[in-house]
């Protein structure tokens, strides 16, 4: 570009080394785009806080000292901004469609003029320049429609998607950008939804019909981040890709299957330290793997699955420095996951002693063993070789313990690390039953000597965590309304209150109680029954679990779905249900 990337508002022009800036910014906000930025929350992301200016001014000023405000007195202060720029702010004019038709009328006619003094003053910047600012002030103007959302299918019947996505590839990088803040106004899921839900798809449809997408993502190649101004620009295109994931999923896989963006974000990630951006892009990586199996398998191409362990492999020992950075490491534990739906991806985890780094990671302690032992979870649940591997890698060691006390599983201090305590469960016993089921030979003795040693400790646990769920499921059941109008069956409808009650991980401990029985331990057979008859109840308990976990499951092809070693849960339940009924009646 010929255009300094350092703008300057109004006044006179200067070229400096035969460089012409343009006046104003390429992202001038809208009434209604100011009044939402009064509203970010306390902790504002520091690279595009607008308030740091007003801080640095008052330092200016006199130097005058601050007398530090309370959380309650700072809220209060933020609330009574707010209100005043509310009141303050002129009416926001709302687009109507002689407006709209008249601003892509003038938009092209300043393309127009621009692209023929561009061609006659190619040497002499300062000559084609006025072009140049008349043609960013009209695109900025298209910002307000925004305000219009009804408007939108006929903006993109007129041409205006087109019209916007072809001037991303302008010279002038500030025009560029200016294109792709329009778009960013015109995706914001909060404007669409107040809108014509054709025009919501229309506006959708424009951007594939006209790569606008595409576009996107090479623009981001392009962007220099050292620059407040291409720092913005990467973090307005992902914002259009988190809306577009809310209101068309189906757009992005297109796009992640024909450009580079995953690879794009893979080495955003790879950049050291921390920043926006970085998050974003980690949320952005999480988001398109979790709906889309072709992206799940995009990730792991390349050596996706390593790259991935790579990110994650600093954190086995130290626990990350703030919030932000936790949710960080949380997205990244998500792709992770979230890529273990493919099978091929399995395989490259296990190979890539990825098994064994989430049992270092968990051995450690520290904030990530939480997200380590979700990965396990995933991929022990449909591996085979990732359930040898962990018991090669003593993991056994870790898990139990755990098993035992889930609380031990993580000393992390963080908020972040207390959490989720309940899911940690659900993964802990999720796995101990994707052992017995998977394992054999020496492996599959060593995890259940386990339930042997020191007592039958761990068969007690068992029997407590079968308790604790099996009431709270009950309870969830009796608490429904048959007469609730949401679409369901009044059995559909307990069902479901006793899935968010815990009925999944109830279902992983009555098959974990299944297999153990099955093992014949005369033992171990008496202590289990005993617990029952103490707590109330019999082994009828389990055998309904497992008739409703195998009745609820999907059709064949659902249930063998992303596994590497196909294991039909189904038929499995089937026999674990007909060896109880046998032992019972017997």
């Amino acid at each position: 570009t010929y255009f300094d990337k350092q703008l300057v508002e109004g006044g006179e022009l200067e070229v400096k080394g035969g460089v012409v800036p343009l006046p104003g910014t390429y992202h001038a906000k809208t009434k209604r785009s100011e009044v939402v930025a009064a509203s970010l929350s306390e902790a504002p992301r520091a690279s595009f806080d607008i308030r740091a200016a007003g801080e640095k001014k008052d330092k200016e000023a006199g130097g005058a000292s601050v007398v530090e405000m309370t959380e309650e007195e700072e809220e209060e202060d933020r609330a009574a901004q707010l209100d005043r720029m509310l009141e303050e702010a002129e009416p926001v004019e709302v687009m109507d469609l002689p407006q709209l038709k008249r601003l892509l009328t003038s938009l092209d006619r300043k393309v127009m003029k621009n692209q023929e003094m561009r061609v006659r003053h190619s040497d002499e910047p300062t000559k084609f320049m006025e072009s140049e600012v008349e043609l960013f002030e009209e695109l900025t103007k298209l910002q307000a429609l925004a305000t219009a959302p009804d408007l939108y299918a006929e903006f993109v019947r007129l041409g205006g998607v087109n019209k916007v996505t072809e001037l991303m590839d302008h010279d002038n990088l500030d025009v560029a950008l200016a294109a792709v803040e329009v778009l960013h106004e015109l995706t914001d899921p909060a404007v669409l939804e107040e809108g014509d839900p054709a025009g919501m798809q229309a506006i959708v449809d424009g951007f594939v019909d006209n790569a606008a997408l595409e576009l996107l993502v090479r623009f981001l190649a392009k962007l220099d981040e050292s620059e407040e101004d291409g720092k913005q620009g990467v973090y307005n295109i992902l914002e259009v890709f988190e809306n577009l994931s809310e209101l068309q999923p189906a757009a992005l896989e297109a796009v992640c299957d024909k450009t580079d963006l995953v690879e794009w974000l893979f080495k955003r990630l790879k950049i050291k330290g921390f920043d926006q951006n970085k998050l974003y892009s980690s949320e952005i990586l999480s988001i398109l793997c979790q709906s889309s199996t072709k992206t799940q398998a995009k990730v792991g191409e390349n050596e996706g699955m390593d790259r991935l362990l790579g990110l994650v492999a600093p954190w086995k020992k130290k626990d990350p420095p703030g919030e932000e950075e936790a949710e960080l490491i949380q997205n990244i534990f998500n792709v992770i996951c979230s890529a273990l739906m493919v099978p091929a991806n399995q395989a490259s985890l296990v190979e890539g002693e990825g098994i064994e780094l989430m049992v270092i990671i968990m051995q450690n302690r520290r904030f990530a063993a939480r997200c380590a032992l979700r990965v396990l979870d995933y991929a022990m649940l449909r591996n085979s070789s990732a359930c040898d591997r962990f018991v090669a890698a003593m993991g056994l060691k870790t898990l139990f313990p755990a098993f035992m006390k889930p609380s031990s599983l993580c000393i992390s201090k963080s908020k972040e690390a207390k959490q989720g305590q309940k899911e940690d469960e659900e993964h802990i016993v999720s796995i101990v039953s994707s052992l017995l089921l998977r394992l054999g030979g020496e492996s599959h003795a060593r995890v259940l000597n386990k339930f042997v040693e020191n007592g039958f400790e761990k068969v007690d646990r068992l029997m407590e965590l079968h308790e604790k769920y099996y009431k709270r499921a009950q309870e969830a059941a009796n608490d429904v309304e048959d007469d609730e109008e949401d679409g369901l069956t009044p059995e559909e409808r307990r069902y479901m209150a006793r899935l968010d009650k815990g009925l999944f991980t109830l279902q992983h401990i009555d098959v974990t109680i299944a297999f153990l029985l099955t093992e014949e331990i005369e033992e171990l057979d008496g202590r289990v029954r005993l617990i029952m008859r103490q707590n109330g109840g019999d082994l009828n308990e389990v055998i309904e679990t497992l008739a409703e976990y195998g009745k609820n499951m999907g059709d064949a092809d659902d249930r063998k779905k992303g596994q590497s070693d196909v294991v039909d849960m189904k038929e499995v339940l089937k026999d674990l249900e007909s060896y109880l009924n046998y032992i019972t009646q017997g």
